[in-house]
This record gives structure tokens, C-alpha cells and sequence, in this order.
């Protein structure tokens, strides 16, 4: 599924003799293709290219292909001298350059050379501009963005061109190009608490979905740009979409119903809102209130959100008739509330379009659990057959579909050729539940040379599910990390989590992963239902005992739709006044038996300061701070535990 161009026909060559000789400075993907969709531009004129060595940039004629500097100040400096000698060569009268760190090496031997420069911002950051853009905005003698809200960002030389230049329609059947409707995909952002900053996948298919029915995607991720629910509205203001689709976890309802309020205020004729996510799934009712969303999408939302784009568009001011035979559809007809039946799950996940990454900042992503800055997620599997009280399956249910090791290591390749991605996150909650099936996908980023990338299986993998074959197999094929779920040091606290798992069975599996020559990651919880603050302690010894290379304390939280939330409504006592207070760390929020949440945070800070604060820990840690993104993550991650472990930490 690698990008296809038509390079000799796409744009002929005006007649007559050359104009000018121009120097086209691209890196590869998207940008080639925008250069692409700049070529008009340069018909009839000397062009050469000077770009990132890829399999998109091979086929080009005149093209000086180099090795990607991102990251990498050694051919940063052989980029100069390279540069140096071709433009004493072909002595160019004018260079153009779209967004990538290529252009910081072009500018500064355009400027030695004396040759103007044209510089065309394509970073998919919505309000915040690139290091590499804020660098051209000097350099270049024309600086142009794609973004209008980045006009003022920038400054006062900065134009407006106005296209979507990140992308290369990289997915079978995809129609964007017909632009039929204008979507903007929102991630929203919580006001307080602590918030990962990761690109959210569901989005990424939605996207794709949208993009094979003709429909022109942007998005807006408010969580990674920290953006307010104001702020949002603006930029929706000013894209003028016919729909906004938000992804809703439950503390992202405030934030989400905030900003489509706002612009049902501001705005005569607002977009369609749409819904999607867990929260969405479980309580529609919710966001479907007079002044909210108009529409609900339940459950998987590929097919359901093409198919309501296409309703919409077939009869925009009679979508009843149109909307009433779409499966997984929740919407108001008046001041009534409809519910269509539920989307039968999608039983062939290897048919599903691999999420589009091209139109989200990836640069602005990072994890201080991994190795790597960027680095990219993936799903191999959907469906999880367990039922442990604090997880909601009710979006991927608990059919466990698997896609085929090749559609898995297709896709893998894609993202690193692509994107550039310097590592991959599994995000499965079922990676190795077919052990033979993941030693599969092992084989093949083996054979195809992809096991130099490193990754991990950042949503953990079973205890249950590990043997010395499949560690050693993923060991083999470029895995650093593997997690497990452990939850509780205490077997009755397991059991009553209907985690279907024993401690011999944690231990074993730690052991097994270190024998392979892996890192070890566990995930515990405090508080949970029925816990007393001497089993809390148990939880932490036994953290202690297994001494694993990462291990992250979260208190349990009930979400609706899960067993625990239910517990808690029948046997407890909620202590929270907005959707948004399950999003903290370092609080309960919620009193049952002989759990406060004054003795669970005293636990909960005890832990973090007992596991990271040991000398021991701590020398380990400093070992590995000798790369830049090393001790970098490792200052990060110490200014976040300070404030989450110590009293009147973050909250």
C-alpha cells in the first residue's frame, strides 16, 4: 500500500526555452506531494529536487537524494557541504522548500549564495509553529502557511495558501481529493488533570473512513496543542466545516460540550456535530441535550461516521429519511431522542484503512515511558475476551478479531517509511493471546529489516499468555519493553478484579521477559473495590519484590459502563461533581467499605516515592541518561513525580 505518483504526465512542461533554474527542497510523503501540487508553478522552468532519500523521492528526474537528518547533527553538517557543492554546480536563481528540517540546511546555503528563498510551511500544528517553521520565517524571503491561525503565530510576513499539504492519499479508494464535505476531527483537552500526550487512533480511522467517501478531513487535537474549548471554537469559526466530530472519553464530556455550545451561540447556522468514543457509547442520551450534539456514534465508528457523511450529503436538509437505516446512530428528532440499532462489530479488520497520520502535529507527541520522542501506535488486534470490572468493552467488544501478521507488518513498514516513525507502540490489549500469530509478525520485521526500530507493548500483554519462545521472539524482532497488567499484589484483590491471573503467574512472566533480555513494565492500581490500606502495602511490596524497569501507580477509577462503576452505584458513594474529576491522578473518587480517598492518596504518593525515589532506581536511571532524549525524558519525568508523589502534588 506504499504512495503511488504519476510523475511524466502530471504536469507537462510549458515550451520554449528554460526561465530559470530552481531548486525544489522537499523531504518526502506529503511534502513531495504538495511540491507535486505546486508544480504548475514551475512548468517550463529548470528544475532539480533536493530531498530525503525515499521510496517516493527514487522515481524523481533531476532529484540529489540525501540521508534523513532529522535528529541527526553528523548529516546535518554533510547536508551543508553536500549542499555546497551542488549549489556551486547548478547555481540556482530561486529555491522552494516545504516544511521538514530540510529546509534549515537549503536556507542557510541560499543565504550564502545569495539565491531568494520560498518557503511553505506544512506542519500539521494548528496554532503553535514548528521549531523548523519559526527558523524559515527568518531565513526565507517568502514564508507561507497553510493555516490561517497561524498568520498571526508567526508574524506579520507570513501569508496564507490555504491547502491541506500533508498528504499523499496513501489508502486504497480514498476520495478526499473529490472534497464532497469538510470535516474537522476534535480531540478535545481536559482543563485539569493529567492527560497523556498521545495521538488518539480512533481518530486516525475516522479519518480514513471519511477520507475513502471524499470527504476532507483536518483535525484539531486541543489535548497536544493545549487548547481551551474557546480557542477550539475559534479555529472552527474559521475553517467553516459542514462537520465537527469529537472523540469523547468521560472527562473529555465538559470540554466537548463547551465548545459545541459555544458555537451553537455564535454561529446562525452551526456544522453537524457528531460524538464519538466510549462515553459517547455508553450514556448518549447525555450529549444528545438541546444546545448539544446532534448525532451519537456508538461503538466501532468507521463505517457509521461514512455512512452518516453520505446520508447528510445525499439529503442535507431531510436527514431523517436518511439517517433512520444507519446502524449505531444515536439522534434527536425534535425534542425525542432516537437510538438505530447497534453496528454488527467489523469481523474483517485486515479491510479496515490504516489511520492517517499525515494530518496530525506529530512532532508535538511524546512519551516519557519510551525511548523515542516519535514514535508512532499501532493496533494488531480487536476485541478483548476478558472481563475485569474496571475496563468497558463496549466499543470493541469481546470478540477478539485478529488481522493477519502481513496486514500487521504491511502497516508497520508504513509508518517508518512514511511518517519517519523512531518507534512503534502496541497498543493491543490481546497482542500475544494467539502466541503463534504474534511470533508471526515477529518473523516478518525480521525478514523485512524493521526489528532495527525499536517498540514495546505499551497497553501490557497477559501474564497468562507468556512463554520463553514468544519473549525471546519479540526480544529478537526489535522489542525493548514488554507490560504487564499485575493490578494488585494481594490474589483476592485479583480475583475480585476478575482479572482471571495468579502472582505466580506475574512473577513467571517478569522472569521469563528479563531471561529474553527484556525490559519489564507493570501496571498497578490502588483503591480498588474492597481494598484495605494493608493490602495497598502488599501491592507495593510486591512491586517492590519484582523490581520491574517501569512501574506506574494509578488509582482505580470507575468509568461508566464498567462493573466497577456499578459496584460503586449499588454498595458506595460517588465524590465527584463533573465527568472531568475521573481524569486526576493521585485522587479516589469515589468511598466504599474502608477506602477514603485521604488514605488512598497517602498510599497512592507512598508508592511513587518507595518504587522511584530508591538510590537504586535512581542509578539505574542516571545510566541511561546519555543520549539527549534520555536525559531530557528523565528530567521531565522527575519534575512529574515530584509534584504527583509529594503532598499537595499535582492533583
Amino acid at each position: 500500500m506504499a504512495p503511488s505518483y504519476e510523475y511524466a504526465d502530471e504536469h507537462p512542461a510549458a515550451s520554449g526555452p528554460p526561465r530559470a533554474k530552481i531548486c525544489l527542497a522537499c523531504s518526502h510523503g506529503g511534502h513531495l506531494t504538495e511540491m507535486h501540487q505546486l508544480a504548475e508553478a514551475f512548468a517550463g522552468h529548470d528544475t532539480f529536487y533536493f530531498c530525503y532519500d525515499a521510496h517516493t523521492t527514487r522515481p524523481l528526474l533531476n532529484a540529489y537524494l540525501v540521508p534523513n537528518m532529522a535528529r541527526n547533527p553528523i548529516e546535518f553538517v554533510r547536508n551543508l557541504g553536500r549542499l555546497f557543492r551542488i549549489f556551486r554546480k547548478e547555481r540556482p536563481d530561486l529555491v522552494v522548500s516545504t516544511g521538514a528540517e530540510i529546509a534549515i540546511p537549503v536556507g542557510l546555503v541560499a543565504k550564502l549564495f545569495r539565491v531568494p528563498m520560498i518557503y511553505v510551511e506544512c506542519g500539521a500544528q494548528v496554532t503553535q509553529p514548528s521549531l523548523t517553521g519559526r527558523l524559515m520565517y527568518w531565513l526565507a524571503d517568502g514564508f507561507y502557511v497553510q493555516w490561517p491561525e497561524l498568520i498571526h503565530a508567526y508574524g506579520p510576513r507570513a501569508l496564507f495558501r490555504g491547502s491541506l499539504i500533508d498528504e499523499n492519499r496513501p489508502f486504497k479508494g480514498d476520495r478526499s481529493a473529490e472534497s464532497r464535505m469538510n470535516v474537522t476531527l476534535v480531540q478535545p483537552a481536559q482543563s485539569h488533570g493529567f492527560s497523556s500526550d498521545q495521538p488518539p487512533m480512533g481518530l486516525g480511522y475516522v479519518a480514513s473512513a471519511l477520507e475513502q467517501v471524499g470527504c476532507a478531513v483536518r483535525l484539531i487535537d486541543a489535548n497536544v496543542e493545549k487548547l481551551t474549548p474557546k480557542a477550539v471554537a475559534n479555529i472552527l469559526m474559521q475553517q467553516s466545516p459542514d462537520i465537527v466530530c469529537f472523540t469523547v472519553t468521560t472527562p473529555l464530556v465538559p470540554s466537548a460540550l463547551d465548545t459545541v455550545r459555544d458555537l451553537r451561540h455564535r454561529i446562525e447556522t452551526p456544522p453537524v456535530f457528531v460524538a464519538g468514543g466510549p462515553h459517547a457509547t455508553v450514556l448518549p442520551e447525555e450529549l444528545l441535550v438541546e444546545d448539544g450534539f446532534d448525532y451519537v456514534v456508538r461503538g466501532e465508528g468507521e463505517d457509521t461516521v461514512a455512512e452518516l457523511a453520505e446520508g447528510l450529503l445525499a439529503a442535507p436538509n431531510e436527514t431523517t429519511a436518511n439517517i433512520e437505516d444507519i446502524a449505531g446512530v444515536s439522534w434527536r428528532r425534535g425534542s425525542a431522542i432516537c437510538h438505530n440499532p447497534d453496528r454488527a462489530l467489523c469481523h474483517d479488520v485486515d479491510s479496515l484503512p490504516w489511520p492517517d497520520w499525515s494530518i496530525f502535529p506529530l512532532t508535538k507527541y511524546s512519551s516519557l515511558a519510551r525511548r523515542n520522542d516519535f514514535c508512532l501506535p499501532i493496533m494488531t488486534t480487536r476485541g478483548c475476551p476478558y472481563a475485569c470490572t474496571f475496563c468497558y468493552k463496549g466499543i470493541y467488544g469481546q470478540k477478539v478479531r485478529l488481522r493477519s501478521p502481513e496486514s500487521v507488518v504491511d502497516e508497520w513498514q508504513f509508518l517508518i517509511e512514511r511518517y519517519g516513525a523512531k518507534e512503534i507502540a502496541v497498543i493491543d490489549d490481546v497482542f500475544t493471546i494467539k502466541a503463534e500469530r504474534a511470533i508471526a509478525v515477529c518473523d516478518l520485521l525480521v525478514a523485512r529489516g524493521l526489528d532495527r526500530i525499536p517498540w514495546s507493548t505499551t497497553n501490557g500483554i497477559r501474564v497468562n499468555n507468556v512463554a520463553p519462545k514468544l519473549m525471546h521472539a519479540l526480544k529478537r524482532a526489535g522489542c525493548y519493553r514488554v507490560y504487564f497488567g499485575a493490578e494488585s499484589g494481594v490474589q483476592r484483590v485479583i480475583d475480585d478484579l476478575n482479572k482471571k491471573i495468579s502472582l505466580d503467574q506475574v512473577r513467571d512472566a517478569v522472569r521469563m521477559a528479563r531471561e529474553a533480555g527484556l525490559e519489564v513494565g507493570l501496571y498497578f492500581m490502588l483503591g480498588n473495590v474492597g481494598e484495605t490500606e494493608t493490602d495497598m502495602k502488599a501491592t507495593v511490596a510486591f512491586c517492590l519484590e519484582l523490581d520491574p524497569d517501569y512501574a506506574q501507580f494509578t488509582i482505580a477509577t470507575p468509568y461508566p459502563g464498567t462493573e466497577m462503576y456499578r459496584q460503586i452505584e449499588e454498595g458506595g458513594e460517588f465524590l465527584f461533581d463533573s465527568w472531568e474529576d475521573l481524569a486526576s491522578y493521585g485522587n479516589l473518587a469515589f468511598t466504599m467499605g474502608d477506602l477514603t480517598p485521604e488514605g488512598v492518596g497517602r498510599m497512592y504518593r507512598q508508592a511513587l516515592r518507595r518504587f522511584y525515589f530508591r538510590p537504586k532506581y535512581v542509578l539505574r536511571q542516571g545510566c541511561q541518561s546519555f543520549t539527549w532524549t534520555g536525559l531530557k525524558h528523565r528530567i521531565k519525568a522527575t519534575r512529574l513525580l515530584a509534584k504527583m508523589a509529594l503532598p499537595r502534588g499535582r492533583q
